[in-house]
């Protein structure tokens, strides 16, 4: 008598929380030169941070990324990034806008927003020019990933080489993309199934640059990648280009969550606290630049204990062999627009006179290793501060090859510390 087998029971997807991604996503995409990042949650904004972070992390050691908002029906990234509705993607395949126009660089990842509305989506889910630009990102090694929902990707003409799924509660393990494409993994808030409602994370870290290796070539000038040229008729991304970013209208304030009844025992009511949001913060507003390290940490620790405003000190050189300049960089904030309006606010309070101040964004910052005190990293010759949330921090860079400097004091001073974007809660 033959017994029949079982079937094997389904295979959990991997699961990457938002916490190790900088860990875990690097090589689930070397290699790759399509890969879906699939939204699949209500809360949309969660959904595009956690794609802007995966690009982020992608582009970190020099590799070229591109980063499109194939999310037609609820463009969210431009949001996310800080950027208010400009021409992208759907401009280029529908009114024939150049991509070199429409693609923005920002930290190292070249941002192809949605652009205009458009009522044919299925119809630019399904263009012939995507297999081209797969093949062209391809055999230039460079990696395209497509912020895109469940519904769009079965529609893409591409078929992408995996796919990342972007659920903050997980899948359930016999979920599958569809279409042959491999499941990488999902990301979500926690290793752990969520509970009755979502608390975010207690700290998303991500970590950038350890001994960063300089960027291949991302910062040379008027140097182009070209991809995929056939397919939309010479779409060549300037690898030297700056952002260009407008800021956004102020969007309304959610409203809060009822407050909870409570039970029959009990004498006094108290409202839930409100959820803390987690972000990048990375623009920052630059009040001064001094030649002396001694005297831009005055005026940093001036601007702490008279104004309350966490500042920042980061050596730039101003040529290669240049001397050092170092700028005095007043608060960490999640878009351009908030931070103008905290530079407003700094003109009105009379902190510094009206005109001053550069709208700056630098996320990347060296957080100092626990153990080690301010005055001795000062002592070193180190541009430490103590910031709001008790870290010390040295430093605000937009890029990771604009840290070399400090990246060579902190190896002569014999003090380890990580680059990474400083994260914290968006305003209220």
């Amino acid at each position: 008598m033959t017994t029949a087998t079982p079937p094997a029971p389904p295979t959990a997807p991997r699961q990457l929380p938002l916490s190790r991604l900088g860990h875990l996503v690097p090589p689930l995409l070397d290699g790759q030169a399509l890969v879906a990042l699939v939204g699949l949650t209500d809360d949309l904004p969660w959904a595009a941070k956690a794609a802007w972070d995966i690009a982020r992390i992608a582009a970190r050691d020099g590799r070229r990324i591109a980063l499109v908002d194939m999310n037609l029906e609820r463009p969210a990234l431009h949001e996310t990034i800080g950027m208010a509705p400009t021409e992208g993607i759907v401009d280029a395949f529908e009114y024939g806008v150049s991509l070199n126009k429409a693609a923005h660089e920002v930290t190292g990842v070249f941002f192809i927003p949605a652009g205009s509305d458009t009522a044919r989506a299925p119809e630019l889910y399904a263009h012939p020019r995507w297999p081209k630009l797969q093949a062209g990102f391809r055999s230039e090694g460079a990696l395209l990933l497509v912020f895109i929902s469940l519904s769009g990707l079965s529609q893409l003409s591409a078929v992408a080489d995996g796919a990342l799924v972007l659920s903050p509660d997980g899948v359930g393990p016999s979920f599958t993309i569809g279409r042959d494409i491999p499941l990488l993994g999902v990301v979500r808030d926690r290793w752990l199934p969520a509970a009755s409602h979502r608390t975010p994370p207690a700290a998303v870290p991500l970590p950038i640059v350890v001994d960063a290796p300089k960027r291949r070539g991302l910062r040379v000038a008027i140097t182009m990648l070209v991809v995929g040229g056939i397919a939309v008729g010479g779409w060549a991304l300037l690898a030297g280009a700056r952002e260009s970013l407008v800021p956004k209208p102020a969007a309304p304030a959610p409203a809060p969550p009822p407050a909870p009844l409570a039970s029959p025992s009990s004498t006094v009511r108290h409202p839930p606290p409100p959820p803390v949001v987690r972000d990048t913060l990375g623009w920052t507003v630059q009040l001064a630049a001094y030649a002396s390290l001694d005297k831009a940490l005055a005026h940093a620790d001036r601007l702490a204990a008279d104004a309350g405003l966490p500042t920042l000190v980061t050596p730039v050189r101003q040529s290669e062999n240049g001397p050092l300049w170092y700028r005095v960089l007043a608060g960490s904030y999640a878009t351009r627009a908030d931070a103008a309006g905290a530079r407003a606010g700094l003109w009105r309070r009379g902190v510094v006179s009206e005109g001053i101040g550069d709208l700056l964004l630098a996320p990347y910052s060296y957080h100092a290793p626990a153990g080690v005190s301010l005055d001795s990293l000062r002592r070193r010759g180190l541009p430490a501060v103590r910031w709001s949330n008790g870290v010390i921090l040295m430093g605000a860079f937009e890029a990771p090859d604009q840290a070399t400097s400090t990246q060579a004091a902190l190896k002569r001073a014999g003090v380890r510390a990580n680059l990474l974007p400083r994260m914290g809660a968006g305003p209220p």
